[in-house]
């Protein structure tokens, strides 16, 4: 079953002539909630890597990088497919490189979509992780001797609900400021977004262990940090959730002391 979502993805990814210019990103393909008992039978996530030559000559050499987060279990990684041919630097431990040597791999102004790469791996969650656990995984990539770029967050939910609603991902129409911050911040709206929402949405607030620190309801997403009461936070990473209707969406910000 694996093998043949595998493969209706791959014919997916074979159009990718849909990429975005300067696309170097990071994506959970399928569902990225997950319930415990799909985590106990075995269900994999897909993880899908673009890297886009955005430079003004040739790249010779790619090199994508990728520390797994300690909730996934690294003998379950299984590349599935990549664009180019690579040697794959690993331990059987979380950090993983794939060397693209002699790439040869266009700028993105001559070459188009000849200068796109990806990788697409699936790896298993570690079980019994419980509900409101998250998985954090990003990739960083570097083009012979450019300074080297890091993708988005991805984010995967462990949920007892899951399943009830086909959950989607997208950009981030909000963002938190400043950041970092004393556990006193403001919600504001990306540019063009609105700033409230025509049905219900639950913002909740989690350490990196998944325990949740402080939930509500707002309408408007200006009205979220002031509702936001952190009593004495303990330094270090948070996430802010915002959860509506199939939507959900996640920023990650620092509390200091």
């Amino acid at each position: 079953m694996l093998r043949l979502r595998c493969l209706l993805l791959l014919l997916a990814i074979a159009r990718f002539n849909t990429f975005v210019v300067g696309q170097n990103d990071k994506q959970v393909l399928g569902d990225p909630v997950l319930t415990p008992a799909e985590i106990a039978a075995g269900t994999s996530i897909l993880y899908l890597i673009r890297f886009q030559n955005v430079g003004n000559d040739t790249a010779h050499q790619v090199v994508v990088s990728d520390t797994l987060d300690p909730r996934l279990d690294p003998e379950t990684f299984d590349v599935i497919s990549a664009s180019h041919d690579y040697q794959l630097l690993g331990d059987g431990g979380s950090f993983i490189r794939w060397y693209f040597e002699d790439i040869q791999l266009p700028d993105s102004l001559s070459g188009g979509s000849n200068s796109i790469g990806y990788i697409l791996f699936s790896i298993n969650p570690r079980p019994f992780l419980a509900p409101g656990q998250t998985i954090l995984n990003h990739a960083c990539i570097s083009f012979d001797q450019n300074p080297v770029i890091c993708t988005n967050n991805t984010v995967v939910l462990i949920d007892d609900n899951a399943g009830t609603e086909n959950y989607e991902e997208k950009k981030n129409t909000f963002q938190i400021v400043p950041n970092p911050n004393y556990g006193q911040f403001e919600v504001r709206a990306d540019a063009g977004q609105s700033t409230t929402t025509s049905t219900p949405t639950n913002w909740w607030i989690t350490d990196m262990n998944g325990k949740t620190v402080w939930n509500g309801t707002a309408d408007a997403v200006t009205d979220v940090g002031k509702q936001v009461m952190l009593e004495k936070p303990s330094p270090g990473f948070y996430l802010l959730w915002m959860k509506s209707k199939n939507l959900i969406q996640v920023e990650r910000f620092t509390v200091i002391h």
